[in-house]
């Protein structure tokens, strides 16, 4: 477990940069988990990077946005590029002290992802 706690995964990981490889639900089903291609690794000195699984505990709630402005052939479009994280912050704090964390993409001021949960943790 590299953090267990959103304040940890907030100030000892920066996921600019990194790419969402993969999204779903963990065997309990109310746990989201995003894989990713963890970026810094290789400004690090590494030769190669990590996957890291970012793990959405106990998601009250998942909404995804999907930009409408995308080209219309696939062949146009960096698929990649549509999932390199911009942006990774907690959004607010619900009144019953659940977590509300956007991951943003390609847009600053829409999240690709926003989840409301009790807490992030991180690991290999």
């Amino acid at each position: 477990m590299l953090a267990t706690n959103l304040h940890d995964v907030l100030e000892d990981f920066d996921f600019t940069d990194s790419i969402v490889t993969d999204v779903k639900w963990a065997d309990n089903l109310i746990d989201l988990i995003v894989v990713v291609d963890y970026y810094w690794d290789i400004q690090d000195g590494h030769d190669t990077t990590r996957l890291l699984k970012i793990i959405f505990k106990n998601c009250k709630k998942a909404d995804f946005q999907i930009s409408t402005e995308l080209p219309l052939s696939p062949d146009e479009v960096n698929k990649e590029s549509l999932f390199t994280i911009v942006l990774f912050k907690e959004l607010a704090e619900s009144l019953d002290n659940q977590k509300r964390v956007g991951i943003f993409t390609s847009d600053y001021s829409k999240p690709w992802l926003s989840v409301v949960c009790s807490d992030v943790m991180l690991e290999e």
